[in-house]
């Protein structure tokens, strides 16, 4: 008989992080920037990614997003992180989720984003810290990777 370790991965995972609230991202699917990318990615590995950026992430280049946050309205990104079948996408792995937030609320060693991980679409989120030290740290625009205001829509 053989077990699969999916449930105490997950609860390992979960451990390793913290639980939080934020605001939920509702139907990210129609929001104005979804883009496909494939392959090894650092935190990601060899995976299949749709990325969607909300409206705000959407009208304004990276630099603006922590004033805009001050001012109340927050950039968000969804990752879709998904197996890589052959370059096209597989099951969902998990949601990567990032937002800016205000300068009074977000942590500036994390250059004020919240990364958090869920497992489904509108599921509870865990905050990592890896994140950033892994990965966005080393990002060329204030964090992320991306201009989505340069994006194209669906």
């Amino acid at each position: 008989m053989s077990r699969r370790l999916v449930g105490p991965a997950a609860l390992l995972a979960a451990a390793c992080g913290t639980a939080v609230a934020p605001e939920p991202t509702g139907d990210y699917t129609s929001w104005p920037v979804r883009l496909e990318t494939y392959g090894p990615a650092p935190g990601h590995g060899d995976t299949y990614r749709v990325i969607y950026a909300n409206d705000v992430a959407a009208i304004s280049p990276p630099g603006d997003y922590g004033p805009l946050a001050d001012a109340g309205m927050t950039a968000v990104v969804v990752k879709e992180v998904r197996d890589n079948v052959n370059n096209t996408p597989g099951p969902l792995r998990y949601l990567a989720i990032m937002r800016k937030q205000a300068g009074t609320d977000g942590d500036p060693t994390q250059g004020l984003w919240l990364f958090t991980r869920a497992e489904t679409p509108g599921g509870a989120e865990v905050q990592h810290d890896f994140c950033w030290d892994r990965c966005h740290v080393s990002a060329p625009l204030f964090g992320v990777w991306l201009d989505y205001s340069a994006s194209t829509t669906q």
